[in-house]
Formats: C-alpha cells, structure tokens, sequence
C-alpha cells in the first residue's frame, strides 16, 4: 500500500470512530503534511482518494470538510474498488459459473485494446450481499495485465488477488449506465422474472497507468441493490 493511500485509511479511521464528524473542519494541508511527516502532494493524493470516496468535501479557500456518512449497504458506483472494499460489514460471496481462457469478441478486444492473437480470462459469477442475490456479473480480464485465473481467486475478491497478489495498482473507471427488461437467462440467475426492470452497466477497469484490464457487464438485482453517487461540484 502506498503512503498516501495509508494516510487515507488513518484519516477515515478518524471519521468513523467519531474524532471528526459530519461538518467537522479537518486540518489543513500544511498541519496535515507537518503532523504525518510527509510531502504536501502526499497529503493532497490522500485527500482526493477520501473525496472520491464520498468521505471529505473540499471548498476551495475553506477548507476541507467531513461530509455525511454514507448509508449503510449502499454501492459507491464512482469507486474503482471491488464491492467487498464498499460493502464493508457485510458478507460479500460469489457463486462462479465459469471461468475459462479465451479469444475475446471484437468488441471487447476494442476495449481492453488487445491484439489479434491475445486472450482474456472469461469469469461469470453471481454476487451474493449478506445472502441475498445481488448481481449476475461477466467479467474480461487481459492476460497481459491479469496473469493467471482460477475458480478459487474467482470465488473470493479477484480485486484483492489483483493488488494484493499481482501488485496491479487499480485506477481508474469508465462506467456506462441503462435500464433494461431481464432476459429469460439473468432472471433465472437473479431469481426473478423475465421482464423485470433491471440496472445493466458496462465497466472498464484501468491501471495506474492508463492499461484497460478488465472489461465486466454488472446486472443488478432491482430489489436488493442500492447505490451511493459521492459528487462534488
């Protein structure tokens, strides 16, 4: 984990044991730097991460503000991070229905910006939230970032095998939003009925660095699924 990102979970440590609450002023920048013994653009990379997190609201020549808690069970639909980094408190788990190697379509290829002859590991799986069915998800994953996948990595957080244990640092998302009626297929999936209104995104995950890795289509159960937008003006 890198010192910014650190620093991060200390200040949020602050704000969910209650040190700083909703409307609360934090430090500045500089008190912030001197009190952490660090660089001010260390303190400023922090700061963003707690921002987009829907944690701090930054007011320029103001200060730097503590906003209201998120509620509890909702999904940050702006983070990059996988949902058992969001749902923090809840039991995330996973029902994998495929996972194989494979030459992707031309449209994905398009999107994870591959090559002819490169391949992808293909991933299918139910997500589960405390039990209760809570996505059908279908996932692309390059083989030129993504070196290896099995059922075992599927069926826990494949983000934290991808950070933690392929040392990819995730960051950032392109995310397409519409509503849909579920087919025949995805309803059995979520246990509901075909037509039923559904959330479908498509999503592309990229590294640090720019790198399109994953591509995934998330299709939400209509009932059981609720979702946060953190903006800032």
């Amino acid at each position: 984990m890198l010192k910014y990102e650190l620093i991060a979970e200390r200040i949020e440590s602050l704000i969910e044991n209650g040190q700083y609450e909703a409307g609360d002023k934090l430090p500045s920048v500089e008190i912030l730097r001197a009190e952490f013994n660090v660089s001010k653009s260390t303190i400023i990379n922090a700061l963003k991460n707690l921002e987009k997190e829907g944690l701090i609201y930054q007011a320029r020549g103001s200060g730097i503000y503590v906003r209201n808690p998120k509620r509890d069970g909702f999904l940050n639909l702006f983070t990059a991070d996988g949902f058992s980094d969001d749902l923090k408190g809840h039991e995330v788990t996973s029902k994998v229905l495929k996972v194989t190697e494979m030459k992707p379509e031309e449209y994905i290829k398009n999107q994870l910006k591959l090559k002819d002859n490169e391949s992808v590991y293909y991933v299918e799986r139910i997500r589960y939230v405390d039990s209760k069915v809570f996505c059908i998800e279908t996932s692309y994953f390059s083989k030129n970032v993504v070196l290896y996948m099995n059922e075992e990595i599927a069926n826990g957080s494949i983000f934290d095998y991808i950070e933690n244990n392929l040392k990819v640092k995730v960051g950032f998302t392109d995310i397409y939003f519409k509503i849909e009626k579920l087919s025949q297929e995805n309803a059995q999936h979520l246990e509901l009925k075909e037509g039923d209104p559904s959330l479908e995104y498509e999503q592309i995950f990229y590294t640090s660095t720019g790198i399109p890795f994953d591509y995934s289509k998330i299709i939400f159960h209509y009932e059981n699924s609720q979702f946060y937008i953190p903006s800032i003006k």
